[in-house]
C-alpha cells in the first residue's frame, strides 16, 4: 500500500460520494460496478495498482447478486467484470475485503506466524456499505483495518544486534462477519508465536495480531544467542487499533516501559510490562503486603514512613547467589561463623536480614554509568508503588552525619536530625530501634572497583558487656542503600573509570566509642551489595 493520498483525489472522491447520494439513475446492464476506496485509521492510507479485493453484492431481498467477485485496483478505483443489475431502484449492500481469497469470501482469517515476510498478508481490511443504488459513479467505500497492529520500539543496550522479536501467547485466527466489519478471536485455535517484522533493525518492529484479550510474552533474541523475555500486561486489543510496546534490552533482561504517543491507526495507547506487583498498604496498622510478603512499617516524628525490616523482593530476571564473588547483582545474606562468612538460604534468615542488592538490581536492571549516575535520586526502583529508594538527605534527616558530596558539601542542620547524638556525632542504632526502626545487621557485599571481586564483610561485633548481647557475633559493618550518587572515580594515571560511588548508610560499632552503634552516611561502590529499606513518597 502506498503512503500518500493526494488532496486532489480525496476531493474527487468526496464529490463522487455527494453525487451518489443524490442520483439513482436507471442505467444499462452494460455498466460496470466500480469502487473508489478510502482508508482511514491507517499508516498505509491507499492501495497500490494491482491490489485485489473480493466483492459481494446482496440485494435488499437478501438475494446474493454477486459473491466474492474479483476486483483490481488501478488509477484510483477497483474494477472488474461485475456489472450492475438492471433493477435500478433496488438497493443493495456491498461488502469488500482485502486481501482477495480465490477460494471464496473468508469466514475466518489467520495472521502469519512469521511476519518478517508475511506482515502485508496479515493485514485484513474490509468495507461494508448499505442502501447502495446502481450508479454510473464509483461507489465510495470506507475501508477499515479489522485487526490490531503492535509497534515495538526497542532501545538496545547490548553489544549484539537483535536477531528476532517474538510475541508469544495470542490466538492467530479470527471468526469473521465481514458485513458487520466484525472479528472475534477463535478460542478453539491454539495460541502461537508471532515473529515481528523489522521496520528499522535494532530499533522498530511491527506485527499484526487478532483482537482479543491477551497477556503477551515478549521475547527478544540477540545475535549472540541470548534470549530475554518479559510478560506484558493483559490488554483487550481493539479492532483497527495500534498499540506501542517500548522495550529496553539489557545484557541480562528486558524492561518494558510506558511512554510515547500513537499517531497511526486508532489511538489505543501503550502496552507495558506486567509489573504490577500485588501491593496493599495498611499503614493504620503499621504494615504493608508486597508480592505476598508482610513488611512492618514505622512512621517517625518528622512524618516520614519507613520499612521497619529489609526488603526481600526478587525482581524478574535476577537470581540471588551464595557466592559474593559472582556478579549476580543480588546475594543471599550471610552469617559469621568462627571468623568466616557463610551464606544462608534459610527462609527465616532471609526474612530477618533481607537480600543484599546492588543498585542495578534495586533499579530493576537499569545500568548506572558515569553519564547518568545523578539521574536516579528518589527512584522507585523495585520498591512498591508510592515508595522509593531513600535519598542521602532522607537518611541524613534521621542521623545527621555525612561525608562530603562531590562539591565538598554536607546538608545543613545535622544536629537537628531526628536521632542525632552529639556524643556519637551521628545517629544511634539504639535510638532508631527505640522508635521502631528495627535495625538488622545484614552486613555488606563489599567491592572496591568496577572490575574487582566482591567479598562479604566479616568483622563480627565483639562479645562485650557494654554491647547488647543480641548483637554479639553479627556483622559490625553494614550498609543501607541510597539512590544518591557521590561521583565516578578515575585512575589518576590512565584516566580510565575505575569505580562509581553512591552514598550509603554505614554502621560503626566498637566497645569504646560507639557501643550502641553509630550510623552515618559514607561512600560505597555501586557494585556493592547491601540492605534496602524503602521509604514512602
Amino acid at each position: 500500500m502506498k503512503k500518500i493520498l493526494t488532496f486532489m483525489f480525496a476531493a474527487a472522491l468526496l464529490a463522487s460520494c455527494q453525487q451518489e447520494e443524490k442520483e439513482a439513475t436507471a442505467i444499462g446492464t452494460s455498466s460496470r460496478i466500480t469502487i473508489a476506496p478510502i482508508i482511514t485509521r491507517a499508516t498505509e492510507v491507499n492501495f497500490e495498482n494491482t491490489d485485489q479485493i473480493g466483492v459481494t453484492v446482496t440485494q435488499s431481498n437478501d438475494f446474493v447478486y454477486a459473491s466474492n467477485k474479483l476486483m483490481t485496483f488501478n488509477d484510483g478505483v477497483f474494477t472488474g467484470d461485475l456489472l450492475w443489475y438492471p433493477e435500478g431502484n433496488d438497493e443493495s449492500q456491498i461488502v469488500a475485503y482485502y486481501p482477495y481469497n480465490a477460494a471464496g469470501t473468508p469466514t475466518s482469517f489467520t495472521v502469519k506466524a512469521d511476519q518478517t515476510t508475511g506482515y502485508g498478508a496479515s493485514d485484513l481490511i474490509a468495507a461494508s456499505k448499505s442502501g447502495v443504488l446502481p450508479s454510473t459513479n464509483a461507489i465510495v467505500m470506507n475501508f477499515k483495518h479489522l485487526l490490531t497492529k503492535l509497534v515495538i520500539n526497542v532501545e538496545n543496550d547490548t553489544q549484539s544486534n537483535i536477531s528476532s522479536v517474538v510475541l508469544k501467547g495470542s490466538v492467530p485466527t479470527a471468526i469473521l462477519d465481514l458485513a458487520a466489519l466484525s472479528v472475534t478471536a477463535d478460542e478453539n485455535v491454539a495460541t502461537t508465536d508471532i515473529i515481528a517484522q523489522a521496520v528499522t533493525a535494532n530499533k522498530v518492529y511491527r506485527a499484526i495480531v487478532i483482537p482479543q484479550t491477551v497477556a503477551f510474552t515478549l521475547e527478544v533474541t540477540t545475535a549472540d544467542g541470548k534470549t530475554l523475555s518479559q510478560r506484558l500486561a493483559s490488554t483487550t486489543l481493539v479492532q483497527g487499533g495500534q498499540y506501542s510496546v517500548n522495550v529496553r534490552v539489557l545484557p541480562d533482561d528486558i524492561i518494558v516501559t510506558l511512554s510515547g504517543e500513537i499517531d497511526n491507526w486508532t489511538d489505543e495507547g501503550e502496552i507495558g510490562a506486567d509489573n504490577e506487583v500485588p501491593f496493599e498498604e495498611h499503614l493504620d496498622e503499621n504494615y504493608f503486603l508486597y508480592d505476598g510478603v508482610k513488611y512492618n512499617t514505622v512512621t517517625f516524628a518528622n512524618g516520614t514512613t519507613w520499612m521497619a525490616e529489609p526488603l526481600i523482593y526478587l525482581p524478574k530476571g535476577f537470581t540471588p547467589s551464595t557466592d559474593p564473588t559472582a556478579d549476580s547483582h543480588i546475594w543471599y545474606p550471610y552469617e559469621i561463623v568462627d571468623g568466616a562468612t557463610v551464606a544462608t538460604t534459610d527462609v527465616s534468615a532471609i526474612k530477618e536480614l533481607g537480600y543484599l542488592y546492588d543498585l542495578q538490581a534495586a533499579l530493576g536492571g537499569k545500568e548506572i554509568t558515569e553519564s547518568n549516575l545523578n539521574s536516579f535520586e528518589g527512584a522507585q526502583g523495585i520498591c512498591p508503588k508510592g515508595w522509593h529508594i531513600p535519598t542521602r538527605l532522607e537518611y541524613f534527616n534521621l542521623v545527621g552525619k555525612s561525608t562530603n558530596d562531590a562539591d565538598g558539601k554536607v546538608p545543613a542542620d545535622g544536629d537537628k536530625a531526628l536521632f542525632y547524638d552529639v556524643t556519637y556525632d551521628g545517629g544511634k542504632i539504639t535510638s532508631l530501634n527505640n522508635a521502631g526502626f528495627n535495625y538488622r545487621f545484614s552486613g555488606v557485599r563489599m567491592v572496591t572497583s568496577l572490575t574487582g571481586a566482591g567479598s562479604y564483610q566479616k568483622t563480627a561485633i565483639a562479645s562485650e558487656d557494654n554491647i547488647q548481647a543480641a548483637w554479639h557475633g553479627k556483622s559490625a559493618m553494614n550498609y543501607h542503600m541510597t539512590s544518591t550518587a557521590y561521583k565516578p572515580i578515575y585512575n589518576s594515571t590512565s584516566g580510565l573509570l575505575t569505580n562509581i560511588q553512591f552514598f550509603g548508610l554505614m554502621s560503626t560499632i566498637n566497645t569504646t566509642k560507639y557501643p550502641e552503634g553509630r550510623l552515618s552516611l559514607s561512600y560505597v561502590s555501586v557494585k556493592a551489595g547491601m540492605q534496602l529499606r524503602c521509604v514512602r513518597d
